[in-house]
C-alpha cells in the first residue's frame, strides 16, 4: 500500500512538473514575436497611422555641406506629402504620393510634374535620404523578412523583396532593439552591394512612443547627411483630401 501511495504521489509530482513546463513554454512561445510581427510594430513605432514632423539635413556631399528643412505628412502607407523650406532656392517646392503616383513641384516649374515611382527610392538632393525614407515609408509589406535574435534581446532583420515589388533596393538589413526602436539600416542593391547605411540615436517619448530623432546616413562614396526629426507627431486627424496636386502647388492656402 505504501509502494502505491508513493507511486501515485511521484506521478501527481511529476505531471504537475511537465504541466508548468507546458505552460512555461506556451507562455516563451507567446512572447516570442514572429519575424512579420516584428516588423509590423517597428514600422507602427516609426510611421503610425499618420505622422507630421519637420526634418532638419545637414547633407555632406563632395566635402560640401548643405542645409535642407523639410516638412512632412503622411497617412497609412500610400499618402506623402512634402514641403521643402529651405534653402530659399527651393522654398515652396514638394512632392507628392497618392493614388500611386509621385508628384514634385517647383515654383520655377509653375506645374506639378508626375515622377517614376523608382524615384521614391532615389537619393533627394544627390546622397542621403530619399523620399521614402523621410516619408516613413521603407519599412513596406513589399519584402518577405527573416528574423535571428540578438545580444540584449533585440532582433537582426533580413528582409528580401518580393519578385515583383516595385522597390530598387535588392536587400535591407535592420537591427532593431527589444523595445521594436530602430537602431540601423542596410540597404543593398540588386547586386548586393552597399548603396548605403543609416544608423538611428537620441531616442525619446513621443506620447508612449519611443521615436529616434537623430539618423546618420553614409552612402558608398562617402558622403554623409545627418537628419533631425524636429517635433514629430504621429497618429493625427489628417483628411486624406490634404494630400492633393492642389495642396502640393499651394492653391488651398
Amino acid at each position: 500500500m505504501k509502494r502505491i501511495l508513493t507511486l501515485a504521489i511521484c506521478w501527481i509530482a511529476a505531471a504537475a512538473i511537465g504541466a508548468a513546463a507546458q505552460v512555461q513554454e506556451g507562455s516563451a512561445t507567446s512572447e516570442s514575436p514572429t519575424a512579420d510581427e516584428i516588423l509590423d510594430r517597428t514600422r507602427d513605432a516609426w510611421r503610425g497611422d499618420s505622422f507630421h514632423g519637420i526634418l532638419d539635413l545637414q547633407i555632406v556631399l563632395s566635402g560640401q555641406t548643405k542645409s535642407h528643412v523639410l516638412e512632412v505628412w503622411t497617412l497609412g502607407e500610400d499618402l506623402t506629402l512634402v514641403r521643402i523650406h529651405e534653402p530659399a532656392e527651393d522654398a515652396g517646392s514638394g512632392y507628392l504620393e497618392a493614388d500611386g503616383k509621385l508628384w514634385y513641384y517647383s515654383p520655377l516649374l509653375g506645374s506639378a510634374i508626375e515622377l517614376p515611382a523608382v524615384a521614391l527610392g532615389t537619393a533627394l538632393f544627390g546622397s542621403g535620404p530619399s523620399l521614402d525614407d523621410v516619408s516613413h515609408g521603407t519599412l513596406s509589406d513589399d519584402y518577405d523578412v527573416t528574423v535571428s535574435t540578438i545580444e540584449n534581446g533585440g532582433y537582426f532583420l533580413t528582409l528580401v523583396p518580393h519578385p515583383t515589388a516595385p522597390v530598387v533596393y535588392g536587400k535591407l538589413e535592420l537591427n532593431v532593439t527589444a523595445s521594436f526602436v530602430m537602431e540601423r539600416i542596410v540597404y543593398y542593391d540588386q547586386r548586393g552591394a552597399v548603396l548605403r547605411t543609416a544608423s538611428f540615436s537620441e531616442v525619446v517619448d513621443v506620447d508612449g512612443r519611443l521615436v529616434p530623432t537623430s539618423i546618420e546616413i553614409s552612402d558608398a562614396a562617402g558622403d554623409k547627411t545627418i537628419e533631425r526629426v524636429i517635433d514629430p507627431e504621429f497618429d493625427l486627424e489628417i483628411d486624406p483630401s490634404f494630400f492633393t496636386v492642389e495642396s502640393l502647388v499651394g492653391e488651398t492656402e
